[in-house]
C-alpha cells in the first residue's frame, strides 16, 4: 500500500508540474508574438510633453469603475499594466511593453521630485504599475475587488513604492 501512495503522490507531482508548464507556455507564445512596442516617447517641446501627459491621465481616469481583469488591456476591463497600455495607446497611438516589468526595465527612470502627471509609478518590486495623477495621486487597475480607481501614494502604496519612470518628453528634456 505505501507503493500505491509513493506511485500517487509522483503522479500528482508530475501532473502539477506538466500543468503548471502548460499555465506559463501561453504567456511565452503570446509575448513572442506581439506587437513591437516602445518606451519612450519624444515631442517637440515641453509643453507639448505636458499636454500629452495629462491626455494620458485623464484617459486613464474616464477607465475609474471598470473591472479588474488579469491579462486585459480594455476597454471595459484592466489589470495594472493593461490600462497603462491603453492609455498610452489611445493618446499616443504607440504601444508601449506589456507587462509591469518589462515596462519597469524599459522606461527612464526618474527621482520622485522630477516626477510629473503621466509618468509611470512603480509598486511591489515592480509587480504593480499605476499613472501618476499629480498631487500625490495614482490612477491603476487595483485588483479585482477594487478595480479601476484613483488613490493616494500613501499606506501601502508609500510603503512599497519602488520608483518612477518617464515615458513622454520633449526633446529639450
Amino acid at each position: 500500500m505505501s507503493t500505491t501512495k509513493s506511485r500517487l503522490l509522483a503522479g500528482a507531482s508530475a501532473a502539477a508540474i506538466a500543468g503548471s508548464v502548460l499555465a506559463v507556455s501561453p504567456i511565452a507564445v503570446t509575448a513572442a508574438s506581439a506587437a513591437p512596442t516602445t518606451s519612450h516617447i519624444r515631442v517637440k517641446d515641453v509643453a507639448q510633453a505636458e499636454k500629452v501627459r495629462e491626455r494620458i491621465v485623464e484617459t486613464a481616469k474616464r477607465q475609474v469603475g471598470d473591472r479588474y481583469i488579469l491579462g486585459s488591456t480594455g476597454p471595459g476591463a484592466f489589470d495594472c499594466s493593461g490600462l497603462v497600455q491603453f492609455s498610452y495607446r489611445k493618446v499616443t497611438g504607440k504601444t508601449l511593453p506589456r507587462t509591469s516589468y518589462q515596462l519597469a526595465r524599459s522606461v527612464k527612470r526618474i527621482k520622485a521630485s522630477n516626477r510629473r502627471v503621466g509618468d509611470l509609478v512603480f509598486f511591489n518590486g515592480n509587480g504593480h504599475v499605476a499613472i501618476y495623477a499629480g498631487k500625490g495621486r495614482i490612477v491603476h487597475a487595483s485588483n479585482p475587488r477594487r478595480g479601476v480607481r484613483m488613490d493616494s501614494l500613501s499606506g501601502w502604496y508609500r510603503s512599497t513604492l519602488g520608483g518612477y519612470g518617464r515615458v513622454v518628453s520633449s526633446h529639450g528634456r
